[in-house]
């Protein structure tokens, strides 16, 4: 029995081995007690092919087979338009910039004293008020602006907001507008304001590694740069203001209009700038709105409005033509100015020979205030009188107040107007700068009075032919001018001793000169008004030329 029970347990164990070599268990589950099927494997037959009994030849069909319908046509799908952005660039296009304004308006303005600063050297705020008077859009940017250094209550500070948000400025925390702006820097703004393709810096002094090598490039391709004479750009120098005009029109392909430029600076539309300015033509183009029109070698403007602008005071000969220009700085037009006619142009014809200012009152610096050498202030007070000013003003209140200096007449009158300087160690005047000064704080805010030394006869001419008067510093009883030396601030100074001033309120060119004269030492009590002879007057004008106009 025992000897069985091994057989039988063997037996199961060759059984189990068996069950366990059988492939078909990989695949199948096997109920407990059931011997499996053998199972036959044929190599898996591709679906694409027919399978035949080995040795036969495949059986051709008696029937065609059924023609398979064609497929029909698929639908094209409309081609998808992919985004604007995703549109590669070629070499040839560059990014635009944003819109400028189309017309010639005026971007370049002077300062409050009429001067435009050629030389000067443009700041980052002057800079970005500049570019912003370009833009057609402004205050189309969505950039930030993070400046710390720009508050609100400045002028430049919507400027420089406006371009950092377009980008033409990089975000930040400081901008430094009082800071000079660079030649780079501002070749870097204008190629941000208009992208053009790509140059290359063709300036020893911008190496390829230069941060604005690539915009300086653009700009010298483009013809808005030359750099100096040398051959150089000079990055880091700072740029001036008339450079600044320059390249800003070549930028733009202004080109100006060299007559009108000649006319305007002629006419003294800056004091500092005169037609000759090797920038005038540039200058002007700035700073002047017009329409402009193609013209033999530049521009030919139209819609300027002289009447509109503000100019130097006094008479401007301009290709042969006077003009004339008000205390105002307002160009005479369509009126009469003393022997004078100005057309719509402004151009003066004149209409008489001679002109006498009238109603002129007179005035003595000896009758009951005994100015002995208050001349220049009691002349002065005359002729703003007659000019419409200071009627209520004393003449001894007139002179207790004139400013004082202890020995130069260009602070202040020296000395004391009523007691000469027996010793002539002191030059007892005041010079005509300081004494227009004071006097125009009379006038209301008008500057009626001005400095006038150094003008010809002419000048002096055309100031009384259109109804203004000169206090002039003559020589008492026109006698010839004799020097002596004086001590002005601790420097000796040849100067003439004999020095009187008198009112000049007429002109004709057979009398004379009309005088006001407040020195009536020998008629006293008497109105000493008179016409002394052109040759004597203009001898000892032409010597010293010196003299304060009234306008």
């Amino acid at each position: 029995m025992k000897k069985r029970r091994m057989l039988s347990g063997a037996l199961a164990l060759v059984m189990s081995l068996m069950v366990l070599a059988s492939p078909a268990l990989a695949a199948e589950a096997v109920s407990d007690g059931e011997m499996p099927a053998a199972v036959e494997t044929e190599p898996a037959v591709p679906e694409t092919e027919e399978t035949t009994t080995p040795g036969e030849p495949p059986v051709e069909s008696q029937e065609p087979p059924a023609e398979e319908p064609a497929d029909p046509a698929p639908e094209q799908p409309e081609e998808p338009v992919p985004p604007e952005e995703s549109v590669p660039e070629t070499p040839s296009e560059v990014p635009a910039g944003p819109a400028l304004r189309q017309d010639h308006v005026r971007y370049m303005e002077g300062f409050p004293q009429g001067t435009f600063q050629p030389e000067k050297q443009l700041t980052r705020a002057q800079a970005a008020q500049l570019v912003y008077r370009l833009l057609a859009q402004p205050e189309s940017g969505t950039g930030d602006c993070s400046y710390t250094d720009v508050p609100s209550s400045q002028w430049y500070a919507q400027p420089v907001r406006a371009l950092c948000a377009l980008g033409l400025f990089d975000n930040g925390t400081t901008f430094r507008p009082e800071a000079v702006i660079t030649r780079a820097e501002f070749v870097d703004l204008l190629v941000r304001l208009k992208p053009q393709a790509e140059g290359t810096a063709v300036f020893p002094d911008v190496p390829a590694t230069h941060w604005a090598a690539k915009q300086i490039g653009v700009a010298a391709a483009q013809g808005w740069i030359a750099g100096y004479p040398d051959g150089t750009f000079r990055p880091e120098k700072g740029l001036t203001r008339a450079e600044a005009c320059t390249v800003v029109n070549r930028m733009l392909g202004r080109t100006g209009d060299a007559a009108q430029a000649n006319k305007l600076l002629t006419l003294g539309l800056f004091s500092d700038m005169t037609a000759a300015h090797w920038a005038a033509v540039a200058v002007a183009e700035a700073s002047v709105s017009h329409t402009p029109a193609a013209g033999s070698g530049g521009e030919s403007w139209s819609g300027v409005d002289l009447t509109k602008m503000t100019f130097q005071t006094g008479f401007h000969q301009v290709g042969g033509q006077l003009y004339y220009v008000d205390r105002d700085g307002k160009l005479a037009v369509n009126q009469t100015v003393g022997a004078y006619t100005a057309n719509s142009a402004g151009a003066l014809t004149q209409t008489a020979a001679s002109y006498q200012m009238a109603n002129v009152p007179y005035i003595s610096q000896i009758d009951n205030i005994y100015a002995w050498v208050g001349c220049e202030a009691v002349a002065t007070l005359m002729g703003l009188q007659a000019k419409g000013y200071a009627k209520e003003v004393s003449v001894k209140y007139f002179l207790d107040n004139l400013p004082r200096h202890s020995s130069n007449p260009e602070k202040g009158f020296v000395g004391s107007p009523y007691v000469p300087d027996t010793s002539k160690r002191t030059r007892t005047t005041i010079y005509p700068a300081k004494l227009a000064e004071y006097s125009n704080s009379y006038c209301g805010g008008d500057a009626v009075c001005a400095d006038f030394r150094g003008t010809s006869i002419t000048d002096l001419q055309r100031e009384l032919l259109a109804g203004n008067c000169v206090v002039a510093y003559m020589t008492l009883w026109w006698e010839a001018p004799y020097y002596r030396y004086y001590n002005i601030e601790g420097t000796t100074q040849r100067l003439v001793s004999n020095n009187h001033a008198v009112l000049v309120c007429g002109y004709d060119p057979n009398k004379g000169y009309f005088i006001s004269d407040p020195y009536n030492y020998y008629n006293r009590g008497q109105v000493h008004q008179y016409w002394e002879n052109a040759q004597t007057f203009e001898k000892i004008w032409n010597e010293r030329k010196v003299g304060m106009v009234l306008r």
